[in-house]
């Protein structure tokens, strides 16, 4: 369950942190795995995480128009100064 004090707005911040750690990761995989199998399959499953996240972080962008915002399933507070009145 995702905190209400947690708003679109915010998580799509928290996605962009994450997004750049992955980025990250990515390097590190690169730099210190050895065997090609393992750095191919590590770096498969933080591009997948990260197509995820970015899709999800488009999605939350948009929402707030149709005052139905969720991030995995999750529903999402919509934040007040972007609340045009309509959404409850």
């Amino acid at each position: 369950m995702i905190p209400e004090s947690l708003d679109a707005d915010t998580l799509r911040w928290i996605i962009l942190v994450v997004l750049a750690m992955i980025v990250v990761g990515m390097y590190a995989v690169i730099r210190f795995v050895q065997k090609r199998v393992t750095r191919g399959l590590m770096l498969a499953l933080l591009v997948v995480i990260g197509i995820a996240l970015y899709v999800e972080r488009e999605n939350l962008a948009d929402c707030v128009d149709t005052c139905s915002c969720t991030l995995f399933g999750q529903d999402v507070q919509i934040p007040e100064n972007r609340n045009t009145g309509n959404c409850r």
